[in-house]
């Protein structure tokens, strides 16, 4: 019986350009509903994107996005 490999947690950042907007999601294993949610957004028109930004805290993640990407944090879902 094959064993199922452990998925890190990891957060997710959701970015709404068309807002100016971001949002920290996670920790969480399973990106798929997310990316389903940005894929739909995209297909209408919408300019949002997710990313694993690789650090691991969500105070890191916010000032460097904010820094790189000059959007604002909101901790409403933007998708």
């Amino acid at each position: 019986m094959s064993r199922q490999r452990q998925i890190k947690p990891f957060f997710l950042v959701i970015t709404d350009r068309d807002k100016g907007l971001f949002n920290v999601i996670g920790p969480m294993s399973d990106d798929t509903s997310w990316n389903d949610r940005v894929c739909k957004a995209q297909e209408s028109g919408r300019q949002v994107n997710c990313h694993n930004p690789n650090l691991y805290s969500r105070e890191s993640i916010i000032t460097a996005v904010e820094k790189q990407l000059g959007l604002k944090y909101t901790d409403i879902q933007v998708v």
